[in-house]
Parts: structure tokens; C-alpha cells; sequence
């Protein structure tokens, strides 16, 4: 997704070359050459993301890097500095900068860090609207249990589990919904009213996520200008829930497995410790074990997390749940963006639950959004669905087939393979099926739709999707 960014450089032709390689990327930009005129721009407009040098004429970049954290904490940070300057690289890492770029620049690298940012970013919004339209009104053990027998036998683990005080770790493929069953152990525990407390590890640069978990004093490090709690302390007497676990830095997962073995925690520039009381729920999609043998993840602190493990089967293995989480999200989209779509047609929904869902839960809710948006009635159907899910199963068909008005038609010759094509089969099924509903309303188009028991404007739809759009009654393709 093209970001808007603003890139503060005050080296004329370094500036131009990274206007005009991140322009060509699809991103749009905005460059100036001082400090103030960077704060002026914040003031006029908003950006996703500032490149900015550490080192200006008028004002130096921790300044722009502290505006921009005060005025817009959605909006990233990435400095740039020469090697010699570091350190205080690293400070403006702790003032709130999501990274650092060295110079002399690669603009390849460059452009390779602000992709890796556009992405944590659309994951983050997409999390969010996920997390959103799943809880609704329900709790989150009722929605999973709305599920089959996988996501039932899931449930039943979470109900034992979720009154203990163990630690538990989540593990299950990106979109799964990781964090609605985490939510669900907190929400089934005795911890359910005090904090839910999330933190995504993998979006927090390492050198802040010990400042993010801890804390820190006051004058701990050079610009720490007031006490940070941190979220141990933020979720005592709640759940504290780690997401992508397997992202932590080695002296921060030896930082954790102190705290959670002793149940206390060291504020970065602290004398002596705090005790807390958070229980730990981790989540990963990454196979820990084998980090393990590899020496990525540390042994006794999979132990400490994994007292409990909860599986999170893909979407794929649990189809059974895909028409009560696709109607669950036709309702959740419909409401936002203001549409009347209330159902999904049973053919539609024969692809849906096909479909294989490599992105799982995430995936699904993307899809049933697009199609509400595209929906011209109160039903989705196949037309609204991108084309990409594939058609409709055979037994589908067969239905349709047998509800439509019965012909003769000539038997096939499979001469070609292009003829055993089941995409095209299906076409030709429809083209066929509407030419002869259109013959028999006289090419009456409103008349068509309603003996098909479409919209018209749906039906134009399919006009176009199966070569119809200009047909008249004499240009029957079975003839």
C-alpha cells in the first residue's frame, strides 16, 4: 500500500534521489531541506511515515523525531545518521523512532526498511478492524465456539485451562485468530476483570522492547523525561498477552524468564526490582522447537510458557466454520460501511467454504468486506466474490442445474482439453441458463432478473462476466 512520506535530508541531491526512488515505488513524497520546514508541514498535513537526518542546519532530527511523537503518535519514524553518530541513533530509538538507516545510504535498503513499515502497519490496521469485528457484541468463547468440532474441542481446553493461574502459549498460522482465544482465556479466568494488556513483539524494535515490557525510571537514559510503567505493571492482577512470541532478541528473553519465574521485573535504570502479577499468555506461528535446537529461542523460557499449549487449527482444517464467521462478518461489514447486505447466497457460500483460506480468518473477513461493498442487494453471490476463490463445487451445480428449466442440449464433444475446464464449464452453464431466461421474458431484462431471482443490476453483472451484455432474443448461443 503506497505510503505518504516525508524525508527531511538537508544534502540537496541525497534528498532528490530518495524523493524520486521512493516516488517510482508508488509512494508519494514530500522533501524538504531544514528542520522547521518539516515542522510546518506536520502542522499543514499528516504522513504515515518521516525520513528523517539526525543531523539538520537549524534543528536536529530528535527535534522533528519529538514533534512527531507528541502531534502524531500513529505516524513512524526512521532516522538517518552516519555511523559515527550511533549512539545517538539508539537514543532516538528510546525517544520513540521505530528504526535507523547508516550512511552512506543504499536506496535499496532504504526502500526495503519502508516497505517492512508499510506492512507492520497494515497488519496493525487490519488486527485491529479483525479484533473488532470478532468480539462485536459476544464474548470471544461464545464466537469460537460457533464453530465445528475442532474449534469445540479448542473451547473445551480453553474452559479447563482458563480458572488456572499457568502461563499458556498459542500457536496457530498468521490470521487465525491467536488473539480472540487469548481473550477468551482471560475473559473465562478469575483475572477477567482486571487488564487484557497486548503487546505485538514483532512491531516494537528490539532496543525499545525491554522499556515497552519493564519500564523505565525517570533520567534512566537521555530524554526519559518522565516514569514509564511499563505493561508488566500495566496488566498486574490481568493477562498479559505477548503476540509473536518468537520475535524477542536473546537478553530480552532472558529478561522475561526472570520475570516470570521470580514474578518480578527491573525497570530499565532501577536499583531494586517490583514485584507484579500478570499472567502470561504467548502467542507465535513459528515452530519454537526448532528455534530452540537452533539456538534462537531459549529452552527454559519455552518451558516457563508453554505449561499450557493451546493449538489454533488454520482455517482450512476447520471448514465447517466458515459460513458462521463469513455471516458474523456480512453483519460487522455491513454495519460499517452502511450497506443493507444481510445474507449469502448458498452457491456463494459453496465457495467459500472450498476455498482453501491461506490466510485464514483474516483472509475471510477481507473477502466477506470486499463483497458486501460490491453487493448490489441484500445478498451476496458468486459475482461479488473475487474470481480467484474459484466456482462453485460440482454438488452445487447439480442443484442448480436441477432447478432450471430442462432442456436437451447437444451432447458435448471433448475433443480439446480446453472443453474439460471446469471454470469454463461453469460459464457455459450460466451463459446458456440466462440466454434461455432471457429468451423466455422476451429479452425483457427486468422481467430476467426477477425469474432468476436476481437484481438487476446483479443480473447486468452477469451479463457481463458471461459475454451477454448486448444479447437480444435472436442471438440465442444455443442456436
Amino acid at each position: 500500500m503506497p505510503e505518504r512520506i516525508l524525508v527531511v535530508e538537508d544534502e540537496s541531491t541525497l534528498c532528490a534521489n530518495i524523493t524520486r526512488y521512493l516516488a517510482r515505488a508508488g509512494h508519494t513524497v514530500t522533501a524538504v531541506e531544514k528542520g522547521s520546514d518539516a515542522l510546518s508541514e506536520l502542522r499543514q498535513r499528516s504522513f504515515d511515515l518521516v525520513i528523517s537526518d539526525l543531523r539538520l542546519p537549524d534543528i536536529d532530527g530528535l527535534t522533528v523525531l519529538d514533534t512527531v511523537r507528541a502531534s502524531s503518535p500513529e505516524t513512524v519514524v526512521l532516522i538517518m545518521t552516519a555511523y559515527a553518530s550511533v549512539d545517538s541513533a539508539v537514543e532516538a530509538l528510546r525517544r520513540g523512532a521505530h528504526d535507523y538507516v547508516l550512511k552512506p545510504l543504499s536506496l535499496a535498503d532504504l526502500l526495503k526498511k519502508v516497505e517492512h513499515i508499510a506492512e507492520y502497519r497494515r497488519l496493525g490496521r487490519e488486527n485491529a478492524r479483525l479484533r473488532t469485528l470478532l468480539r462485536g457484541d459476544a464474548d470471544a468463547l461464545a464466537l469460537l465456539r460457533s464453530g465445528g468440532r475442532a474449534m469445540n474441542e479448542l473451547c473445551d481446553m480453553i474452559e479447563k485451562v482458563a480458572d488456572s493461574s499457568s502461563n499458556v502459549l498459542i500457536v496457530g498460522e498468521s490470521g487465525t485468530g491467536k488473539e480472540l482465544v487469548a481473550r477468551a482465556v482471560h475473559e473465562r479466568s478469575a483475572r477477567a476483570d482486571g487488564p487484557f494488556v497486548t503487546l505485538n513483539v514483532s512491531a516494537i524494535p528490539d532496543t525499545l522492547v525491554e522499556s515497552y515490557l519493564f519500564g523505565h525510571e525517570r533520567g534512566a537514559f537521555t530524554g526519559a523525561d518522565r516514569r514509564r510503567d511499563g505493561l508488566f505493571r500495566a496488566a498486574s492482577g490481568g493477562t498479559l498477552f505477548l503476540d509473536e512470541i518468537g520475535e524477542l532478541s536473546a537478553p530480552v528473553q532472558a529478561k522475561l524468564l526472570r520475570a516470570v519465574e521470580t514474578k518480578e521485573i527491573l525497570p530499565v535504570g532501577a536499583d531494586r526490582g517490583i514485584c507484579v502479577d500478570a499472567r502470561i499468555v504467548a502467542a507465535t506461528h513459528r515452530d519454537l522447537g526448532k528455534m530452540v535446537e537452533e539456538g534462537r529461542f531459549r529452552q527454559d523460557l519455552l518451558y516457563r510458557l508453554q505449561v499450557v499449549q493451546l493449538r489454533v487449527p488454520p482455517l482450512r482444517e476447520r471448514s465447517h466454520d466458515v459460513p458462521a464467521l463469513a455471516t458474523h462478518f456480512v453483519a460487522a461489514h455491513a454495519r460499517t460501511q452502511r450497506k443493507g447486505v444481510r445474507a449469502i447466497a448458498p452457491d456463494a457460500m459453496a465457495i467459500l467454504v472450498s476455498y482453501g483460506w491461506p490466510g485464514n480468518v483474516r483472509e475471510l473477513s477481507n473477502v466477506i468486506e470486499r463483497a458486501v461493498i460490491l453487493a448490489s442487494d441484500e445478498t451476496i453471490t458468486p459475482i461479488d466474490l473475487p474470481t480467484e476463490l474459484g466456482v462453485a463445487p460440482v454438488s452445487t451445480l447439480f442443484v442448480e442445474a436441477a432447478t432450471a428449466p430442462q432442456v436437451s442440449p447437444a451432447a458435448p464433444d471433448f475433443a480439446n482439453d480446453a472443453e474439460c475446464n471446469l471454470e469454463r464449464a461453469v460459464l457455459d452453464f450460466q451463459r446458456a441458463h440466462i440466454a434461455r431466461v432471457l429468451d423466455r421474458a422476451r429479452g425483457a431484462r427486468d422481467t430476467a432478473a426477477r425469474l432468476l431471482g436476481l437484481s438487476p443490476a446483479t443480473l447486468y453483472r452477469y451479463l457481463q462476466r458471461v459475454g451477454l451484455k448486448g444479447y437480444r432474443v435472436e442471438d440465442d448461443p444455443r442456436t
